[in-house]
């Protein structure tokens, strides 16, 4: 099929670009932003252990805020790289990041999703100076998790089930006696 004389997949894959050239550049802006910042905290937090006005050795939720950056950074990073492999061209990748289906790349996005509510809850739960409800903020972080547990786990045994009926079927028509 054509559109004003190009093939409309030729289109397709070029419009993809767009979104993988912003998702690496905005991770790659958080990825230094955050290297930047981290390395200005790492500094000041050495002085002001050497000058005595520390309050603590490490100040974590800070610490945790450069994490959850870096996490974020990460989800942007992976996402690009399964959009490009995925409708522009294959690269070779660590075999954790190698995506062969917008299943994986949705399986990997999950992944880091929950690791990155996981920290968000971390940094309320050292934060004591928040007035949260540590146990409604905890269920509203554990819903998301719950959900995406159990979408995934539907889906592998949909699959799962899915694959078994082939078998059978396959099994049904070569245990049918020649004729």
């Amino acid at each position: 099929m054509t559109l004003a004389g190009k093939p409309v997949l030729d289109m397709d894959q070029k419009a993809v670009n767009y979104p993988i050239i912003g998702l690496a550049l905005t991770a790659s802006v958080l990825f230094v932003l955050a290297g930047f910042g981290l390395i200005a905290f790492i500094i000041e937090s050495a002085l002001d252990l050497f000058s005595g006005h520390a309050e603590e050795l490490i100040p974590i939720i800070q610490l945790v805020e450069f994490v959850h950056q870096f996490l974020v950074g990460t989800v942007l990073y992976i996402t690009a790289i399964g959009l490009y492999q995925l409708f522009v061209n294959r690269v070779p990748m660590p075999g954790w990041l190698q995506i062969d289906s917008p299943d994986e790349l949705e399986g990997s996005l999950i992944s880091v999703t929950v690791v990155v509510l996981a920290v968000n809850f971390l940094g309320v739960v050292v934060t004591p100076s928040q007035q949260i409800n540590i146990l409604q903020y905890g269920a509203g972080i554990a819903l998301p998790i719950a959900a995406l547990a159990l979408f995934v786990g539907l889906r592998s045994f949909a699959k799962w089930m899915s694959h078994k009926v082939t078998e059978q079927e396959a099994g049904a028509v070569t245990d049918k006696p020649a004729s």
